[in-house]
């Protein structure tokens, strides 16, 4: 173990001297800082409501809301649900049979989106003089979904930038022609594969824990946050040895960085935009279902028994990308 130990403490000197890995390391850090700020612009956006189509021929409700923003029109109820718990806020209104009023949220929607409604409805009653009542029905969710979403994007990218450092730390090795020199020196292969691995595995751990208390998402299971990192982490050592087996100098490993940021980009779109039948396409990107286990983490809707099961998806599908590039990757290191 301390041959194991000098490699990462030399990793981690060298990426700290270079500008380039240390913003790798800081960025995910930067960017939840800056996600942060915006936040609050996201939510304070132009009012949206939706209404069932037997509550946009009432003319008078209608014309009322539409005053104050913008109104879409849906055929039934359960079209008007799923709009609602979509990612922006937007509150529902509808007409029951009983000729009350009902607004429909999700519960976690901005301070605006819950009052407004019910002043328009107190407004638009008072004017008409209707013996009406109306209720608030919340869907149960508390969590805002675009603080949600960015949060596990952005642990999605810690885990590829952190792949990216033993990427070029590898490259670095390489083009100092010191991988050659291993064969005659006794360190195992086993120890420089972990030693070099350790800082795409402990540095996660770190940020991960950072972004979620920036984000003020500290409310999360701690234990589920630490195992699915962990579980992750093996995608994030297999996404460092693809930069370094593909990369020549450290221009190619940027360029090949970029397109391993693409199953990224795709995964987190699969999941948020393909309805649950079509996501079988993404099956197949380790982080999807690295997304679904923070996602759901930050939900607060994760068990264990679901973190087993994304786990094995994912190291099932990573174990079988490095049996793909095993051959490419001893003649590359080895």
């Amino acid at each position: 173990m301390r041959r194991v130990w000098m490699i990462f403490r030399r990793d981690l000197s060298s990426s700290i001297r270079e500008f380039l890995l240390l913003y790798m390391m800081a960025a995910p850090i930067i960017l939840a800082i800056i996600f942060k700020m915006f936040i609050p612009s996201a939510n304070s956006a132009a009012l949206q409501f939706a209404v069932d189509a037997e509550t946009a021929k009432d003319m008078g409700i209608y014309k009322t809301i539409s005053q104050y923003g913008s109104v879409e029109v849906y055929q039934d109820f359960q079209d008007l649900e799923k709009r609602v718990r979509g990612t922006d806020d937007i509150a529902g209104i509808i007409k029951a049979q009983n000729g009350s009023y009902q607004i429909v949220l999700e519960g976690n929607e901005s301070h605006d989106t819950k009052v407004i409604p019910e002043m328009i409805l107190r407004d638009y009653l008072s004017k008409e003089a209707l013996a009406m009542t109306f209720s608030i029905r919340d869907l149960g969710y508390t969590q805002s979904p675009i603080a949600r979403v960015g949060a596990a994007s952005l642990i999605l990218t810690t885990l590829i930038l952190a792949g990216a450092v033993i990427g070029f730390n590898m490259i670095e090795e390489k083009e100092g022609k010191t991988l050659s020199a291993l064969s005659v020196t006794p360190m195992r292969r086993w120890e420089f594969i972990l030693g070099k691995s350790m800082i795409g595995i402990l540095l996660p751990l770190v940020i991960v824990y950072v972004i979620l208390w920036l984000l003020d998402m500290w409310y999360v299971d701690k234990a589920m946050v630490f195992a699915m990192t962990l579980i992750s982490s093996g995608l994030t050592v297999m996404m460092g040895f693809l930069i370094s087996v593909f990369s020549s100098n450290q221009i190619s490993g940027i360029a090949n960085m970029k397109i391993l940021l693409l199953p990224l980009s795709a995964s987190v779109i699969g999941a948020l935009m393909l309805s649950p039948s079509q996501q079988v396409f993404v099956y197949w990107l380790p982080t999807y279902w690295s997304f679904l286990g923070f996602d759901g983490i930050i939900r607060n809707t994760m068990t264990w028994g679901q973190i087993g099961y994304y786990g094995l998806w994912i190291l099932g599908l990573t174990f079988g990308m490095f049996l793909l590039l095993r051959n490419r990757i001893k003649k590359s290191f080895i």
